[in-house]
Formats: structure tokens, sequence, C-alpha cells
């Protein structure tokens, strides 16, 4: 088979038969599809294809196969972030915040605490859970921020699915999630910042280059972007067109100032105008979900080696998924019901809230490539992933059920 036909049947495997599966098989009611593209790019990975048919692995995804699957990849997660950025933005119209606001700093600073709190035990147990680059300080850190994590485009396709959109209950949800994913942003730029620039002067060229990519974007492409937008009526291909280069200028900018193009796709969608967010995101959001991102996952399913006798991915495994969602309970359910909300809707919002999914991917395949995290702690982290975004739904339908019991025998 000649390189073009590895392509397409790379592309088959990793794209097209997840979601026909999904929407097939009858999953679609209980996964969201970003556990099923995930779970499809562990599995098409060394854990489970490249283990048992490692020659038929190595003809498909072997490593003389990988390149052409490197900008797909890049692509893919620098649009993911443009489309969190746009989610954002949309949120920002949305009255309540006020509401909200303690909410989302116990989603974010409990979790992030007890993550913390289990990455320093897991560094003092001598598991082999930290990278070449990262002290007992900064695995703890990235602990917490990978507890902390609440992925604003899973949650809003969870809510869509269950029929919570439009209710309080969903809105209040997404504005959590939307403070949530702005701050794990701010949490990854610090850990970006610390990656390769640890000298005084490395650190401050870095924060130099860092400071004009951020003003250029804010204060010259924002404008600007608003003025084309709101003073010209463009049609739907222009439109397009300006924000995919406006993406790839972006990630290309943050790449050379030292930054990452996770970071570059994101600030691209902070910056995109608002009332124009929905009408973009809209029209690359599917492509992105169920073209591009696949190949993403496929990356971060070839990089993971999930051994299941091995007895630390396990054991980060089940630490990281006890700690995350207790923790995202607690830190979101406490604060709501002292606002005045039923301690019923409190735990709902506290289980909506545990969707990690392509976020927690994302900020995985950062903290791997900075080599805070070992691939041990990669591996379990990304079971941990998969495993909290599939409990979201299922937690919050116990709950509702539980309220409906207590009311019945009252």
């Amino acid at each position: 088979m000649n390189a073009s036909s590895i392509f397409f049947l790379q592309a088959v495997l990793v794209v097209a038969l997840p979601y026909l599966f999904w929407r097939l098989a009858g999953l679609r009611a209980v996964l969201p599809l970003v556990v099923v593209q995930i779970l499809a790019g562990v599995m098409l990975g060394p854990s489970v294809f490249g283990l048992y048919a490692p020659q038929a692995w190595t003809a498909v995804f072997g490593p003389e196969r990988l390149p052409m699957l490197s900008g797909l990849q890049w692509l893919a997660v620098a649009i993911f972030c443009f489309l969190t950025g746009l989610h954002l933005r949309e949120q920002e119209t949305h009255d309540g915040w006020r509401a909200t606001i303690g909410v989302s700093a116990g989603s974010i600073a409990v979790p992030f605490a007890f993550g913390a709190a289990a990455g320093w035990w897991m560094v003092e147990m001598q598991w082999s859970v930290s990278g070449e680059q990262a002290t007992r300080y900064w695995f703890a850190y990235a602990m917490g921020v990978c507890s902390a994590v609440t992925a604003l485009p899973v949650l809003g396709a969870v809510l869509r699915e269950m029929g919570l959109t439009g209710t309080r209950l969903g809105q209040m949800a997404l504005r959590c999630a939307a403070v949530n994913d702005a701050w794990i942003w701010l949490f990854l730029t610090v850990i970006l910042a610390r990656h390769g620039h640890q000298d005084g002067p490395g650190l401050l060229a870095f924060a130099a280059m860092a400071a004009a990519y951020l003003a250029f974007f804010v204060l010259i492409v924002r404008p600007a972007l608003a003025w084309l937008l709101n003073r010209h009526i463009l049609e739907t291909e222009l439109q397009l067109a300006i924000a995919l280069f406006v993406v790839l200028v972006s990630a290309c900018l943050a790449e050379l100032a030292g930054l990452h193009h996770v970071m570059g796709g994101f600030i691209a969608g902070m910056v995109w105008p608002r009332q124009h967010a929905q009408r973009i995101r809209q029209q690359l959001e599917p492509l992105t979900v169920v073209v591009l991102l696949p190949f993403f996952f496929l990356a971060a399913g070839l990089r993971s080696q999930i051994a299941f006798a091995d007895h630390e991915i396990l054991l980060v495994f089940g630490v990281s998924t006890v700690i995350a969602v207790i923790g995202k309970l607690i830190g979101v359910a406490v604060p709501s019901r002292l606002s005045g909300v039923g301690w019923r809707e409190s735990l709902k919002l506290g289980a909506l809230l545990q969707t990690k999914g392509l976020v927690e991917v994302v900020v995985l395949t950062v903290l791997l490539d900075a080599r805070i995290i070992s691939n041990t702690a990669f591996s379990g982290l990304l079971l941990m992933a998969i495993a909290t975004t599939v409990l979201a739904r299922p937690l919050t339908m116990l709950f509702e059920r539980l309220g409906t019991v207590r009311r019945r025998r009252l």
C-alpha cells in the first residue's frame, strides 16, 4: 500500500468508524461523541491494536506513517481551541454572572487543591508520574490543573442531549464552565512560561514576546475584526476564510512567541467579535468535531501506553478519578447551596461540571510535551478524563432520581 492509501485507511479507522458506531450502535443516548472518539484513539494505539496485531498496527500506524498526520493533529487542536474561545465569547452575553462567581471559584479551587495534594503525595510515594522537567511542586500544580478542568464544548453537547440547555441549571453550568476554561488556559500559560524559560534572561525574553503577541491581537486584530465584521456584510465563505486566517496566523505567532499553538487558537477565539461568534462556530464545529479532532485523539492514543497490568497507571487512574469527582462535587455543590440553590440542583450542577473530555486531553498533551508529567501519568489521567466525562450524565440523572424519591416520601 502506498502513502495515500494508508492515509485514507487511517481516516476510515479514525474518523468514519467511531462516528458511525456512535450513531448506529445506540451509544448516542448514553455517551458523548468525544468519549467514543477518545476511546477509539486509545484502541487504535499501541495499548490495544498494537498489542494484539503488532504487524498490522506497524503497517498502518508505525513511526514512518505518522508524519502525514502531524499537520492534521496540530490543525485540529488549534481550531478546537478557537471554538473554545468562541464558546466563552458567547457566554459573555448571558445574565446572571454575579450569582455564579462563588460557584465558579469553588469549581476550580477545591478540585485544584485536592489534585495538587494528590500529586504531591504521588511524588512522595515515588510513583513514576513526574516528567524530566518537573519538580515536586510543578507536578502537584499540574495535577491540580488536571483535576479542575471542565470542558465547556463537551458540557454544551451533554446539555443539548439532555434537553437542559435553556434551563436555569444549564445556563449556570455553562457560565461556571466558561470561567473554569478561562482559568485553565491561564494556568497552562504559567506552565508554558516556566517550560524552557527557567533562567532570568530567557524568561524576560519570553514575557516580552508573549506580551507583544497578546498586545497585537487585543489592540490591533480585535478592533480590526470588529470594524470589518460589523461594518460590512460578508458572505459566508469569506467570513469562514477570515476566521481560518486569523486562527492560523495566531497559532503560528503563538509558537514563535514561545507559547503553544493551543494558546494561539484560544486567543483567536477570544478576540473574535461576540455578535459573530455563534455564526462562525456553527460553521466550523461540525467539521472540527467529526473530522479533525479524531486525528488529535489518535495522537493521544498513540502516545498512551495503557497496560492494565501496570499497577501505577491504574493507581493514577483510580486516585485521580476519585479526587476529581469528589473535589468537583464539593467545590460546586457547597457554594451553590450557600447561594440559595437547593441541594438536588447543586449536586446536579456538580455532576454536570465533571465533563473533561476534549480540554483535558489538550491539557495532558501540553503537560506531556513540556515533560511535566510522565507517560504513566498521561495514560492514567487520560483514563480519568474518559471516566469523569462518562460519569457526568448518569450522576446528574442519579441526583435527579434521588430528589424525586425524596419528594414522594415527603
